[in-house]
């Protein structure tokens, strides 16, 4: 996707294929945070350290890769995450044709910054228009039947809830 900062930016690992599922059609796009702590940095290398960090992680859970597609960080930029030809695992047991898109930092302790949110906007829009997702397909993680998580963190929940009341429109 146009504006993506590639894997080689980030990542010290490639994905372990055999761990992974094809990406099936895809029909939804969830929005995460990570829960980890506050996260304010807006650097180029702190942000990449995170995703790997984050990889790391999923990695120890015996996953492929890190579980999301996309990373946004704190200063607007788009990370490319796990390929879109692989299933993501964001979502537990509705992982098939969902896109995730993590936007970094804990947003039940600090609120997303401007330029995430202005990222995340056009990044979910230029998804719902590449596979043709309509807005009703747009969820948050914490909005998943059977999710018990807190997750995207209260205040990127409340912005996607205003996002939606205002119209998200692609």
């Amino acid at each position: 996707m146009p504006g993506v900062l590639g894997r080689a930016k980030w990542s010290k690992g490639q994905p372990v294929v055999s761990l992974m599922n094809p990406m099936v059609p895809v029909r939804w796009i969830t929005i995460h945070h990570d829960g980890m702590t506050p996260f304010v940095a807006t650097d180029e290398r702190s942000s990449a350290g995170r995703i790997e960090l984050i990889r790391n992680g999923h990695r120890g859970k015996g996953w492929g890769d890190i579980g999301y597609h996309f990373a946004i960080d704190r200063a607007g930029r788009v990370w490319e995450g796990r390929p879109l030809k692989w299933q993501g695992a964001h979502v537990k047991d509705h992982n098939e044709g969902n896109i995730g898109i993590l936007v970094i930092g804990n947003f039940d302790e600090q609120s997303p910054s401007a330029m995430q949110l202005k990222a995340l906007e056009k990044q979910v829009k230029m998804v719902m228009l590449k596979y043709k997702i309509p807005a009703s397909r747009v969820k948050t993680h914490r909005e998943w039947a059977g999710a018990k998580t807190a997750c995207p963190g209260k205040s990127l929940q409340n912005y996607v809830t205003g996002w939606r009341s205002r119209g998200i429109k692609a």
